[in-house]
Formats: C-alpha cells, sequence, structure tokens
C-alpha cells in the first residue's frame, strides 16, 4: 500500500491519469470495481488532486477509463451510449515471461497502420502482461458514429494482419492474443495506474521506441514514460482507412452499428442550418456519381452501380495514385479477355460493365443497387433523410450543363469538389442560384 500511496500522489502520475481520463467515465479497481461515486453518480475526476484522493477513499489499485469519450460523463449520456469520441484500439494480451511476443505483435499492427497511412495518431501503453496500440480519437473523421468508426479500423487492420499474427500466436504456444475488445462501455487500463496484479505500471511511449521497450520502463518506482502522447494526433489522418474499413465492415458487438449521432442543430428540429452534421467523402462522391448517371441516362439501378463503383474507383486512385488499376492472381482471367464484361464509356469514364444484367465492375465484384444502399444509402439517412439527400442531389446536378456531365475532368473539378467537403451546406442548404455552390 506504501507503493501505490507513494505512486499515485506523484504530480506527473496525477497530471497524466486526470489529463487522460477528461470527458472519460472512470473505473477504480481494488477488492472489487467501483464505477459510481456514493451519490450514485457516474465516476470522473474532477481534478489533478481528485486522482490520488479517489484512489485512497476506493482504496483502489487500478485505474481504468472508458474508450468512450462523452460530452459530459452523466447517466444519461452513458444508458444512451451518447459518445462524442471513441479510441481505437488494439489489444494485445500475453503472459509475463513472454512479453516480447507482444512487442512483435505491436510491430505488426504498427506496421500495417502505416502503410494504410496511419502515423502521426499513434501511441502505446504496456498494460502489465501486454500492449495496447490505440489511435488517437481526434485523428477520425467525425462523418460516422466514433464506436461505428473505431471497430471498423480495429476490425479490418487485424484482418489485414491476421497471417503474422496468426504465426506468433503459435510461435508464442498459443499465449499470444489479439482481440478486437470495441464496444460501448468497455473500459481500459489508463496512463502510469498500476496493473491490477503484477507490480507493473502502465507507460505510453510513440512507435519509434517500439524495439527498445523492456520491462524495466514499467518499474513504478523507476518508470519511463512519453507524457501526453495520447494527446498526439493528426487530423483526419484515418480518412482512407477508415474509407476502406466501412466497405468491408461486419458489425459483431451489441451496439456497434451505424447510427445517428447526436447532432445538436439541424434544419429539421431547429429550423436552423444543418452545417455541424457532415456526409463523408465517399458517401459525397457515390450520391452524386449516381445523380449524374441518373440525369444522363435514367435508370436507377444502374445509376446506383455506377455511383458506388466510382466512388470505389475513386477512394483507390486517392489511395494508390494515378494509375492505379486491381492486380490479378495468377487464375484470374484480365477483364478485357472475359465475356462476362465489356469496357464502356460512361460519361466519358471507362469503367468495366456486366453483360448480363449492365451493373459495373471493380475488379472481380460487381456494384449492385443493394450494395449501394449498404454504402451510401444507410450511411446518409443517419444524417439527413436520403430522399431528401437526392431529391437536392439531381436538382444540383442538373443545374449543370450537359458537356460538363459527360467529361470526368470537367464533372470532378467542377461538380464533386466544390461541394465534397460541404455537401450538407451547398446541396441541401443551397441558397439560389449557381453562385451558391461556388462560394466558400
Amino acid at each position: 500500500m506504501s507503493l501505490l500511496f507513494s505512486h499515485y500522489n506523484k504530480e506527473i502520475v496525477k497530471r497524466e491519469i486526470y489529463n487522460f481520463s477528461k470527458q472519460r467515465w472512470i473505473a477504480l479497481y481494488g477488492s472489487t470495481m467501483f464505477r459510481y461515486d456514493k451519490q450514485g453518480n457516474p465516476l470522473v475526476f474532477e481534478n489533478e488532486d481528485s486522482v490520488a484522493k479517489k484512489i485512497s477513499e476506493f482504496k483502489a489499485r487500478t485505474v481504468y477509463a472508458t474508450a468512450g469519450k462523452y460530452e459530459e460523463v452523466t447517466k444519461d449520456n452513458i444508458e444512451k451510449d451518447n459518445l462524442l469520441y471513441y479510441t481505437p484500439f488494439f489489444d494485445i494480451d500475453t503472459k509475463i515471461d513472454k512479453w516480447e511476443y507482444a512487442v512483435k505483435a505491436a510491430e505488426v499492427i504498427v506496421s500495417q497502420l502505416e502503410k494504410e497511412g496511419v502515423e502521426k495518431s499513434i501511441y502505446l501503453l504496456w498494460s502489465g502482461e501486454g500492449i495496447h496500440v490505440r489511435i488517437n480519437e481526434n485523428s477520425i473523421p467525425k462523418d460516422y458514429y466514433p464506436l461505428t468508426a473505431a471497430h471498423a479500423i480495429v476490425q479490418y487492420i487485424i484482418e489485414k494482419s491476421r497471417n503474422d499474427l496468426q504465426k506468433l500466436s503459435e510461435s508464442s504456444g498459443g499465449v499470444l492474443k489479439v482481440d478486437e475488445l470495441i464496444d460501448s462501455k468497455r473500459i481500459f487500463t489508463a496512463p502510469l495506474s498500476f496493473h491490477r496484479e503484477l507490480n507493473y505500471v502502465a507507460v505510453c511511449f510513440s512507435p519509434d521506441k517500439l524495439s527498445k521497450f523492456s520491462l524495466d520502463w514499467a518499474n513504478p518506482q523507476n518508470f519511463i514514460h512519453e507524457e501526453g502522447i495520447y494527446e498526439r494526433y493528426e487530423e483526419n489522418e484515418t480518412e482512407d482507412l477508415l474509407t476502406k474499413a466501412i466497405q468491408s465492415y461486419k458489425p459483431s458487438h451489441e451496439g456497434v452499428k451505424p447510427r445517428k449521432r447526436k447532432v445538436t442543430k439541424t434544419r429539421e428540429n431547429t429550423g436552423e442550418s444543418m452545417n455541424e452534421a457532415k456526409i463523408g467523402r465517399f458517401q459525397v462522391m457515390g450520391i452524386v456519381q449516381a445523380a449524374r448517371y441518373y440525369v444522363l441516362y435514367g435508370n436507377m439501378d444502374k445509376a446506383k452501380s455506377f455511383g458506388l463503383n466510382r466512388a470505389i474507383f475513386y477512394a483507390w486512385a486517392k489511395y494508390y495514385g494515378k494509375g492505379y488499376a486491381p492486380k490479378y492472381s495468377k487464375t484470374t482471367v484480365p477483364s478485357e479477355f472475359r465475356k462476362d464484361r465489356v469496357l464502356a464509356n460512361v460519361a466519358g469514364e471507362q469503367v468495366y460493365q456486366d453483360t448480363e444484367k449492365g451493373y459495373y465492375i471493380i475488379g472481380d465484384k460487381m456494384q449492385t443497387p443493394e450494395d449501394y444502399d449498404r454504402e451510401i444509402k444507410d450511411k446518409i439517412e443517419p444524417i439527413i433523410s436520403y430522399d431528401k439527400a437526392w431529391d437536392a442531389t439531381i436538382k444540383y446536378v442538373s443545374s449543370f450543363p450537359k458537356e460538363v456531365l459527360e467529361n470526368q475532368r470537367e464533372f470532378f473539378e467542377k461538380v464533386y469538389l466544390p461541394i465534397r467537403d460541404k455537401f450538407i451546406e451547398k446541396v441541401i442548404n443551397r441558397k439560389s442560384g449557381l453562385d451558391a455552390f461556388f462560394s466558400s
């Protein structure tokens, strides 16, 4: 107890735990787990000094905090899962005598994240018998419910890393485990907290220090910890990763579903501007391309197929650079030699089209109207009525000359680019006249 008392009264420890735990619902573990104060309110730290006081009051050893952050930690927000942000994390667990395997697994995950363009927003936390790879919640675009975004990212990266992680697990004798533990009430260890059983503290460090890590860093009497590393991020750094992750996302936890974020101002509920809500670029590209097709050719099902096809194409092109083409396996026949598809010129864009159904194809996957509804319509619906968005998009696209709609470069630059980050403002809430679309 004297070791605990001494540790939790250190200024850096109180400061780090308090700063990290802001807007998070905390949990204190001693002989049991405590989540509420004596008045029945969710536990929070009011200031730095309250850290040591509450730990002493509840005779606690370990400090946990929710992965989710709230505008305010209240019973109502907790019960309704009114999350403001959510910290994606990869839980790497092992046994203390095989801790090096946790480091190796973290290296695999960090490497995969870096391949996906996420570097500046990552930090690591030694949790006692393993490592958390965490991504700063502010690096995630605000277009999706934060729980959905976090789960999609973690699920996607684990799947991409599965073979390497499986080999490490087998090499460890099955001790190493990497789990996706994303759910609305999930708690994880706070920085500089004691482990619940071992005399190690949770230390944070940046990915470039991973190869140098040793258990000595977690010594409570002489720990090595990067203060405030969990606050480092690059805004929207995970955008490209999230765009791809959402396409293959499979909810597997109760409550982890695309759902409406809390929007305080919308035209529908206050009569004011909806500019505080935002629709992702992938969905904007999809609906605008679908409307483009519909205005030009008038077939709704094919319009949906074309819209999703182009959204995927431009997402790939942005990530891989110009000239990217999907790679084929040795057993795959290139599209130009296959009889089930033709290379069509649609609105000035080269796109493969299925010869039977007329839907559009990228790689070996046909984009169907049902796919469009799942990836575009269902992602827009929580923000604004899709029918309303569709009608407004048709009016917007129809305001451009046919020669613009049939030219790939001009459509991208004149129709899509001006509204990709201001879709609600410039399409849904647009003023009369074309000037409204191009005003900043």
